[in-house]
C-alpha cells in the first residue's frame, strides 16, 4: 500500500509540473495570437494529456515494470504510448484541423523537436549535474586525510 501511495505521489507532482509547463506555453500563444479567453475543452485535454504524461513517465522511467532496462529503450516505453495519447487527444479534442496532411506534419515535427529538446536537457543537467558530484568527491578524497 506504501508503494501504491508513493506512486501516486510522484504521478501527482510531475502532473502539476507538466500542467504548469503546458499552461506557461499555452498562455503565451494566447496572448501571442490576441485571444482573450480559454475554451474549457481546451484546459480539460492539457490536464488529461498531463496526467497521462506523468502516469507514462512514473511507469517508463522508475523500477516499478521495468527493473533493468537501458535508457533509450525507456525513452521508447515513454514516447511510443505517449504520442499515440498525443494524436488521441489532438483528433477527440481538435487542436488543430486533422484533415490536413500538414497540420499532422507540423504536429509530428513539434512533438519530435520538443521530445528531443527535453531528452537532451535532462542528458545535459545529468551529465553536468554528475561531473559537479564527481568533483566534490576528488575534492573530499584528496582533504580527507589532512
Amino acid at each position: 500500500m506504501k508503494k501504491f501511495f508513493q506512486v501516486c505521489t510522484t504521478i501527482k507532482e510531475v502532473t502539476a509540473l507538466c500542467y504548469t509547463a503546458a499552461m506557461c506555453f499555452y498562455l503565451f500563444f494566447q496572448w501571442v495570437f490576441k485571444q482573450e479567453t480559454a475554451p474549457l475543452s481546451i484546459l480539460f485535454s492539457l490536464l488529461l494529456v498531463c496526467i497521462a504524461a506523468g502516469t507514462m513517465q512514473v511507469v517508463a522511467f522508475s523500477d516499478l515494470l521495468f527493473k533493468k532496462l537501458a535508457y533509450g529503450w525507456r525513452l521508447v516505453v515513454f514516447v511510443v504510448p505517449f504520442g499515440a495519447v498525443l494524436t488521441a487527444a489532438a483528433v477527440g479534442f481538435r487542436w488543430f484541423p486533422t484533415g490536413q496532411a500538414g497540420a499532422w506534419v507540423l504536429f509530428g515535427l513539434f512533438f519530435a523537436l520538443i521530445f528531443a529538446a527535453i531528452t537532451g536537457g535532462i542528458e545535459l543537467y545529468y551529465r553536468l549535474s554528475g561531473r559537479k558530484w564527481n568533483d566534490k568527491l576528488d575534492w573530499y578524497r584528496r582533504n580527507r586525510d589532512k
